[in-house]
């Protein structure tokens, strides 16, 4: 097999932009393109850019995503499902939904293997097998290849069919040499990690920037998933700066990178505890002394100058969007009451969209308002998708924030099965969106009567 396992992902992107998506009468997708055409002539009139609280095309049009998560484990750096079914048949089914926006994971250990190899990547049979072992190895890789008859001629600039319409597309830079689960002792979770080597980073982000300038579809990156406090096994007392200070002087540092090499594309930046909080920020706060669950301490913080983040004070200050995250098991934010839920979300970023302070801050206290305004996206949130999902009160608090306040989104996740996920192989997962089989979803009466629903509303076709 010739295929690898970075053209194989990069590749789905191709893919994307050869396929289509239903919108409202003002969001309607455009006729066939030729790939190498300006991006500023066809939808979505790109490079995008921002302005204050929205995200806007050349023409000045409000940008609004509802998507979906398409993840890929670590072990194998290859988005999960295409041994079950093709990339077409799996695009047919997000777009039947309507979502417009995937968020796709890579691996920055493929950009690393690629260097080691002097420009080749890792072959797809390989990087399956070092996932999951020679025997489901070379099954997958057969099963894969099987659905995907494009697969082993795939590379950065093929295609998987003519380009005719297509949606948004957004990498995120998930985990090296990790699960798609986040955990605090994965290596993983913060800067210069044990699995989280910086330079490294920052190549990576080079390096699929560089490539992004080529593919209109892609409209953003992200820096990094759900950064969080790290718990060294080995090193139990080690720490590792984890602090605002950290946080801004490293997203800075890596949204430079991207920026001199492609300062087109949108930058997004996640916050604290597994990217729940970026309240320092959106507020101005002395990164010093502002408020952190978990954080290192900076003992002589109040002896040191303020350092207050100023994004208007960068080159790239109209490309930066801000996305959070949350989850009902979420360790420190109350997740029981939609009241409360948004007033968190204005005092953990949302404030940057310049909303009303909800009414419940009357309530919890530490509602600020914004020093300035900014895009923000709920990128990740997520629950089983079976009955529960109609009365569950942090889902039905969501769909009514985002809808209220247009608020962009993406769902986790599309995975109804993993090739392998914290050590186990072939793992079903009860809160995406496709059956284990990927050939049908899991919970229809869910996409027909709140998933369907909730995206006509955000994309103005309901």
């Amino acid at each position: 097999m010739k295929s690898s396992t970075f053209a194989t992902l990069l590749g789905i992107a191709t893919a994307i932009s050869a396929s289509s998506v239903s919108f409202g009468e003002e969001h309607q997708w455009r006729p066939e393109f030729s790939k190498r055409q300006s991006n500023e002539t066809s939808w979505p009139y790109g490079p995008l850019s921002t302005r204050g609280r929205d995200i806007v095309n050349t023409k000045g049009d409000v940008v609004t995503w509802a998507g979906v998560n398409w993840p890929g484990s670590g072990e194998t750096m290859v988005p999960e499902g295409l041994e079950w079914s093709s990339v077409d048949e799996i695009l047919d089914m997000i777009q039947s939904v309507g979502f417009n926006f995937i968020r796709l994971t890579y691996a920055v250990e493929m950009v690393d293997q690629i260097y080691a190899s002097d420009g080749d990547d890792v072959p797809l049979d390989i990087a399956m097998i070092n996932g999951l072992g020679y025997t489901n190895g070379t099954k997958v890789t057969r099963e894969m290849v099987a659905k995907n008859p494009a697969g082993p001629k795939i590379r950065l600039d093929s295609k998987f069919g003519t380009p005719s319409q297509k949606p948004l597309l957004k990498g995120t830079s998930m985990f090296i040499q990790t699960s798609t689960l986040a955990r605090p002792n994965d290596g993983n979770a913060w800067f210069d990690d044990y699995n989280f080597p910086v330079d490294n980073w920052h190549r990576a982000l080079r390096y699929v920037a560089d490539w992004a300038k080529g593919h209109e579809n892609v409209v953003s990156m992200s820096l990094r998933n759900e950064l969080r406090r790290p718990i060294n096994v080995s090193a139990p007392t080690e720490t590792y700066g984890y602090n605002w200070v950290s946080l801004v002087g490293n997203l800075t540092a890596a949204t430079d990178a991207i920026y001199d090499v492609n300062p087109d594309i949108l930058i997004t930046w996640s916050g604290m505890q597994y990217d729940q909080d970026l309240s320092a920020l959106t507020t101005g706060l002395n990164l010093n002394t502002a408020p952190c669950y978990k954080c290192d301490a900076i003992r002589d913080a109040y002896r040191r100058d303020p350092i207050n983040f100023d994004l208007g004070a960068h080159p790239w200050a109209d490309k930066v969007v801000y996305v959070l995250h949350l989850y009902a098991m979420s360790e420190n934010l109350d997740t029981g009451s939609c009241p409360i839920v948004k007033a968190e979300f204005y005092q953990k970023g949302f404030n940057a969209l310049g909303i009303d302070k909800p009414a419940a801050c009357n309530r919890t206290g530490g509602c600020t308002e914004a020093v300035r305004q900014t895009p923000v996206i709920l990128s990740e949130f997520g629950s089983a998708q079976d009955q529960t999902l109609f009365n569950d009160t942090l889902q039905t608090c969501l769909r009514e924030f985002t809808t209220e306040h247009n608020v962009s989104w993406a769902m986790w996740s599309l995975a109804g099965s993993y090739r392998i996920r914290s050590g186990a192989q072939g793992v079903p997962d009860t809160w995406a969106l496709t059956n284990y089989e990927w050939d049908g979803w899991a919970f229809k009466q869910g996409i027909e009567k709140w998933w369907k629903p909730w995206v006509a509303k955000m994309l103005g076709n309901s």
